[in-house]
């Protein structure tokens, strides 16, 4: 049996075979499913890893046992580095995909959220044994840095952030080209905007009603920025109050930032009648208008205003366990192809020498 399964295992048809249905799983991954969809349906999944895995098995049954016996040379040592190397990389990538994580998370300035909670990002890929358990303590945004300098090159800005629990807890600050390493797992910045504080109150001054409420940075024709609820695709709206409360209109809130004061400037609002929870659009608004920050605005029984203006920023949050055994992998490889590669040079060396002095004996 055990003779039956290294002749099966050793089999060259049986690596041609994994490479091909190895190949056509990466085409349609990145064809046809794409992102999450892939991961989930192809690259996550036991069977995929499963073929990685024997393919790893395949390599070392074809390779090692034929070096087995063999004098050890230059030139072995280095194949045994190279081939060595390749079955560790496709051992680390099978690793990597069935416990790495990525998330974005988002957080305003003073915010603090649980690291391990799923609810805590807006999107998430993961392996199949991934365990949030992973991420222990919380993850806060401490301060957004404007016009922040490196050695006197402007980053624009930075973000100082603090990760993790008790006396494993590490703050430090990232940039465009800097992120934060903290127990395998990697923070960079992904994206940031405005975040106003909107208040709602009564007509008779008092607070019913305040939240932070994150804004989109869509980028306008003219290079310049509109800072705006809704998503991504273009401005929107969204209930107000939002929940546990129960909503009392749609509201549209937009920033103009002010060039001389930092967080200061104009809001406008936009607020429309609900239906079922979902704003009107198609009505006319029950008030629209601009105040500066601070001041209030009149919407009908209510009035609006933005009390504060905060930075939020989107941080990736990356955890890949098999990079660095890939990496390694890989320049271990390329030190076992340049041993093997002196090796053979030293070994033509040897060769031409006799044929060199045989001729000057000839000549004599």
């Amino acid at each position: 049996m055990m003779r039956l399964i290294y002749t099966f295992l050793s089999s060259a048809k049986l690596a041609i075979v994994l490479l091909v249905i190895i190949l056509a799983c990466c085409v349609t991954g990145v064809t046809v499913f794409r992102g999450e969809r892939a991961w989930t349906l192809i690259f996550s999944t036991l069977w995929f890893n499963g073929i990685l895995l024997l393919l790893v098995a395949n390599v070392a049954c074809c390779f090692f046992p034929r070096m087995w016996g063999r004098k050890l040379t230059i030139v072995s040592l280095g194949m045994m580095l190279f081939h060595l190397s390749f079955v560790v990389i496709l051992g680390g990538i099978v690793y990597n995909s069935l416990f790495y994580f990525r998330g974005l998370i988002r957080l305003t300035e003073g915010e603090v959220l649980p690291s391990g909670d799923p609810q805590s990002y807006d999107t998430i890929e993961r392996g199949r044994y991934f365990d949030f358990r992973r991420l222990k303590g919380e993850t806060t945004l401490k301060k957004m840095h404007r016009d922040y300098r490196v050695e006197r090159e402007d980053k624009r800005a930075a973000y100082e952030i603090a990760v993790g629990e008790g006396s494993s807890r590490k703050q430090g600050i990232i940039y465009i080209t800097k992120s934060l390493e903290h127990q395998g797992f990697s923070y960079f910045n992904d994206r940031e905007g405005y975040s106003l504080l909107v208040m709602l109150y009564d007509r008779a001054g008092r607070v019913l009603y305040g939240a932070h409420i994150p804004l989109q940075s869509l980028r306008q024709k003219d290079e310049s920025y509109l800072y705006t609820t809704g998503t991504k695709e273009g401005p929107g709206s969204l209930p107000f109050p939002q929940t546990p409360l129960k909503p009392r209109f749609a509201l549209q809130v937009a920033y103009k930032p002010s060039k001389l004061k930092e967080r200061g400037g104009e809001a406008f609002f936009t607020v429309w009648p609900l239906q079922k929870g979902i704003s009107s659009k198609g009505e006319k608004p029950l008030a629209d208008g601009k105040v500066t920050v601070g001041e209030k605005f009149s919407a009908g029984d209510y009035y609006l205003a933005v009390a504060e203006v905060r930075y939020w920023v989107g941080m990736k949050v990356f955890y890949e366990p098999g990079k660095p055994i890939v990496l390694t992998s890989l320049w271990a490889g390329l030190a076992g192809m340049v041993i093997a590669f002196i090796g053979r040079v030293r070994r033509g060396k040897r060769h031409d020498k006799p044929s060199a002095i045989s001729r000057s004996g000839t000549d004599n």
